[in-house]
């Protein structure tokens, strides 16, 4: 997705929206002051920031917690991964994604990191030959823990925590702690690079799927409609049987 650098949204500079989109994707869930924080606007300002974003479809307010929270939809999560630079040649877009799948073999050699890529889906106009101007390169991954035990898991993202901690990272909730492992992997895996548009594949998957793609790392789920039906046994019915 390419979005227009000098463009606005509400009356916001386009590069500001997505800046904010961005730092709210990390937060599972975030209230008003969150905006106040990153946006340094004050109360008013942010109520109306907030409506604003809900009315473009960015945002959602988290229906488990009673309107007090919100959350960023994947129209959101969209667009803070958008582009604003200028289309690239699709020699610098197979370039680019071929730097990518070589994190995503550092990631998963590697032990320092404590997930691991299972899928990686190819998506977007660069499946598209005729299209030899692309404004980025979609990308949609799967990660998981490498450590089957879920004890055992946790006991290695606390570690790394304060690992980060100690370094000066900050965590502002406890949802960003526990989901450490995944997003320390999956902001190297986009490398800072502005010519990858990456997307969560458990959380887009109802978008991917319904478009052309292609599987560059695992394979799709097999959909259990499509399994064949099971065998009923019939039973013999015994000599004796009267009916």
């Amino acid at each position: 997705m390419r979005i227009d650098p000098n463009g606005t949204i509400g009356g916001h500079p386009t590069l500001f929206v997505r800046k904010l989109m961005q730092r709210l994707g990390d937060r599972m869930s975030w209230d008003m002051a969150a905006v106040q924080k990153i946006a340094a606007v004050n109360p008013p300002e942010a109520r109306a920031l907030i409506k604003t974003l809900n009315g473009e479809g960015l945002v959602e307010r988290d229906r488990g917690t009673k309107g007090s929270t919100w959350n960023i939809t994947q129209r959101g999560r969209t667009f803070g991964s958008a582009t604003a630079a200028k289309p690239i040649t699709r020699q610098t877009a197979e370039r680019t994604l071929a730097e990518f799948l070589e994190r995503v073999r550092q990631v998963n050699g590697n032990e320092y990191f404590l997930a691991k890529v299972t899928k990686v889906v190819l998506f977007g106009s660069f499946l598209r030959d005729s299209v030899d101007r692309l404004s980025d390169v979609d990308v949609a991954v799967q990660l998981e823990p490498k450590q089957r035990d879920v004890e055992r898991a946790r006991v290695l993202n606390e570690q790394r925590v304060a690992e980060l901690t100690s370094k000066g990272q900050q965590f502002v909730s406890f949802l960003e702690r526990d989901w450490c492992w995944y997003r320390e992997t999956f902001r190297f895996l986009k490398g800072r690079s502005r010519s990858i548009s990456l997307a969560d594949y458990k959380a887009e998957r109802s978008f991917v799927d319904k478009v052309p793609h292609r599987f560059l790392v695992g394979e799709a789920d097999k959909d259990p409609a499509d399994a064949p039906p099971a065998k009923i046994r019939r039973l013999r019915r015994p000599k004796d049987c009267p009916f």
